[in-house]
């Protein structure tokens, strides 16, 4: 059964905001009417942080560069220069620490910026403006953007004013794997894989609950298998958000789960996921005695909404809901809220 369905760029910059902790983009958004906010949009705002950049001086450090010289210099690589002087070439090969501005923040900057004046979908202004900036940084390489390349930046004291300009480069860089048109996006490309978006539905619920609520404390949650044997194969069992009470023993474990429909069908007959009600089922038996816990399974309304809960047992209970990313923002944010009460 195919179904796909729509979200606001309002809302999906607000998941995305959460998704990759960056607050300082929540409230800029609140203060802008729906209708423009726009991709062109971000992009602005993302120009703007890397004018900020040149202008006050881009980051620079120490690389290591390994070169063939005749004036040597810095650590000589024997091991690399064995055939030079058995051939008796007037050169070796030489490894230096060099102070360049050719760093990963740096290629991130550039290469975002290039993928921007390569765009045809944005304005041609902000195309020229992408392109002018790029021949700023002429001592700096580009590099293929992969999720992966975000995750591996640290920032320190030195380089903190960069963090806005990465922030919305990661941004821009997951919007381009999502099809847009007309305003809103769509959840479902060939660009993007179901994992990668789950991981997205699940890092902004997570830090969503983490920030919008006081009376629970958010963290996710690791259990061991009750079982004597190899460990090594046995599958890891780790929630998705567990909401633990902080004077209360109550427990609310959330587990996102991002698919087009949300039913397995058998005979033309729809019924929830038996995998995703097995999986809460154990997180659910490992809990304490003692504890109140609700497990709830969360998906993205996409036809038919859902609302229902089972009892396990006087403490515990098993719970479906789904929740509508086209509402507006403030209903979405009630209405995640309204799931801990």
């Amino acid at each position: 059964m195919s179904l796909s369905f729509k979200v606001p760029i309002k809302n999906l910059f607000y998941m995305l905001s959460y998704a990759n902790r960056m607050p300082d983009l929540r409230e800029s958004l609140a203060e802008v009417e729906d209708d423009l906010i726009t991709y062109d949009f971000l992009v602005e705002l993302f120009l703007k942080e890397v004018r900020y950049i040149v202008s006050r001086g881009t980051t620079k450090n120490y690389l290591a560069k390994v070169e063939e010289t005749s004036t040597p210099s810095g650590r000589i690589l024997f091991s690399e220069s064995i055939d030079h002087i058995m051939w008796r070439r007037p050169s070796l090969v030489c490894e230096k620490d060099e102070y360049t501005e050719d760093i990963l923040f740096n290629r991130i900057m550039k290469s975002t910026l290039q993928a921007l004046y390569q765009n045809t979908g944005i304005s041609g202004k902000l195309r020229r403006a992408s392109y002018l900036l790029t021949e700023q940084l002429f001592h700096v390489q580009t590099i293929p953007l992969v999720q992966q390349v975000f995750t591996t930046i640290h920032f320190n004291r030195h380089n903190l004013y960069y963090q806005k300009m990465i922030n919305l480069a990661h941004l821009l860089f997951t919007l381009q794997l999502l099809s847009h048109k007309q305003g809103d996006w769509t959840l479902y490309t060939a660009n993007i894989s179901d994992q990668e978006l789950s991981n997205i539905f699940e890092r902004f619920l997570f830090y969503f609950y983490q920030r919008e609520q006081e009376h629970y404390k958010a963290r996710r949650e690791r259990f061991t298998w009750d079982l004597s044997g190899n460990e090594y194969l046995l599958p890891r069992m780790e929630t998705d958000i567990s909401l633990t009470h902080r004077f209360k023993n109550e427990k609310i474990i959330i587990d996102a789960k991002f698919y087009e429909d949300i039913f397995q069908w058998n005979y033309g007959k729809p019924s929830f996921r038996s995998s995703n009600m097995y999986q809460m089922f154990a997180y659910i038996h490992h809990q304490p005695s003692n504890h109140k816990v609700r497990g709830i399974l969360v998906y993205p309304y996409n036809g038919r909404h859902v609302k229902e809960e089972y009892l396990y047992t006087d403490k515990a209970t098993l719970e479906m809901r789904t929740i509508d990313l086209s509402a507006s923002w403030d209903t979405i944010k009630k209405d995640l809220l309204s799931f801990l009460k």
